[in-house]
């Protein structure tokens, strides 16, 4: 993916920067494409940013949608939020659903709706009202999850990753990976189902079951 997103925005670089903006005015949608697509905007619809370098802010009334080989925003966005790139760092706030894709993940905000993250490595902070659906290499869940989590890790050879927790997990969840640690300010509120290699050394309540030889993402695949 960071291939193709790499030779997607020196494309796009080699055409030349370029902004337009289209619709009436109670519903006008940005886009911003280049080298570098950066800015702030006020966009009563929706706006896009592609490009080598993305940096996007300001206040979009609709959708947002990212894709570069390094992301960054502050947006407060009223619809949903669409990111894929290399390195990825988002700070703002998000009304609806939450979908990102990269190799590197900071995520710190307000998010709404469900989020769902793939990447290698992740950090999630802030607050997510939705059910969090992650799979990935390392995850550190930092912030405060109102609704269930779903973690699997994964990685080359049946690796399976590795998942901290270290923030609160108020309706628990189900995490699968070959390793799971607790940070001391963790904290747990409804049931969590815990598979890993061996039990995590933490003294909250959750229900665990080793993983043995077997895949999270098979093991997900067969529960459906």
């Amino acid at each position: 993916m960071k291939a193709i997103l790499l030779i997607t925005a020196a494309a796009t670089a080699l055409a030349g920067c370029s902004y337009s903006a289209r619709g009436p005015a109670e519903n006008r949608s940005v886009e911003r494409a280049g080298l570098v697509a950066s800015g702030d905007v006020d966009a009563t619809g929706s706006a896009e940013y592609s490009g080598l370098f993305v940096d996007a802010g300001g206040n979009i009334s609709r959708d947002l949608s990212l894709a570069g080989a390094n992301v960054v925003s502050d947006a407060r966005v009223g619809g949903n939020l669409n990111i894929e790139g290399a390195r990825i760092r988002f700070t703002g706030s998000v009304e609806g659903d939450t979908e990102i894709a990269g190799a590197a993940i900071y995520l710190d905000g307000l998010f709404g709706g469900r989020m769902e993250v793939i990447g290698a490595r992740a950090i999630i902070d802030g607050n997510i009202l939705g059910e969090l659906d992650a799979t990935g290499t390392r995850f550190n869940l930092r912030g405060n999850f109102a609704s269930p989590v779903h973690i699997r890790g994964s990685g080359d050879n049946g690796r399976n990753g590795r998942v901290m927790v270290s923030g609160t997990l108020e309706q628990g969840g189900y995490i699968c990976a070959r390793h799971v640690n607790f940070r001391s300010n963790a904290r747990v509120n409804g049931a969590l189902h815990i598979i890993a290699e061996a039990r995590p050394d933490w003294d909250g309540a959750f229900d665990y079951e080793p993983l043995g030889p077997r895949d999270c993402e098979d093991i997900h695949r067969a529960r459906g």
